[in-house]
């Protein structure tokens, strides 16, 4: 059974829609530039990262910032405060107390990067959405291999995969979301493809 908090009533009736392309093209953007310190994930100071700091600081120079992106940009943050309270978003130590022995912060970064777990960049560190465990048997489900395998293939970060987890299907009969339907991964690989691989 995979790993889930006590759902937080709060948290839960804030922002229940999120759209997760923001970058032209419709595709969201991933800082390819990380480097892992085991010490906190941080991250290099290439060209590359400065331009993304600029043109995500860009909306904050302006003098005015349009009310739709407000509104994404709020929305969002309410989806990735929602995982946290439903699930968790867990540190690199808790994974590796939740995984159990002989697993380490460092087993948990090179499995991170092979993409067998998904982690999200949340300020300076990387998060593990806890809906990838199963706290029972103290494992990474399977379908998260597969789900980032696809993701990749289709140019969709970490973080965009895990905001889809949580946003509402009509892939599934109950039109639920992909996470309340891990107890079937072929569905929920199935309407990973279809969505990733959309036209838009």
């Amino acid at each position: 059974m995979p790993f889930r908090r006590r759902p937080d009533e709060a948290a839960l009736r804030a922002g229940i829609h999120f759209r997760r392309r923001l970058a032209p093209g419709g595709r969201a953007v991933q800082n390819r530039n990380m480097i892992d310190d085991l010490d906190g994930d941080g991250l290099d100071t290439t060209d590359a990262r400065r331009r993304v700091d600029d043109a995500v600081a860009a909306p904050a120079r302006s003098t005015t910032t349009s009310p739709e992106l407000a509104w994404s940009l709020r929305e969002t943050e309410n989806m990735w405060r929602q995982m946290d309270a439903e699930f968790g978003l867990l540190t690199v130590q808790e994974v590796a107390e939740l995984l159990g022995p002989p697993t380490t912060r460092a087993w948990v970064a090179e499995h991170r990067k092979a993409g067998h777990i998904i982690g999200v960049r949340r300020g300076n560190s990387y998060r593990y959405p806890a809906f990838q465990f199963d706290r029972d048997r103290q494992i990474v489900l399977p379908l998260f291999a597969s789900l980032l395998k696809l993701a990749r293939a289709n140019d969709w970060c970490t973080e965009s995969l895990s905001l889809w987890m949580l946003g509402p299907s009509t892939s599934f009969a109950k039109e639920d979301r992909p996470v309340d339907n891990l107890q079937d991964p072929q569905a929920v690989l199935a309407a990973a493809k279809m969505e990733m691989e959309a036209e838009w």
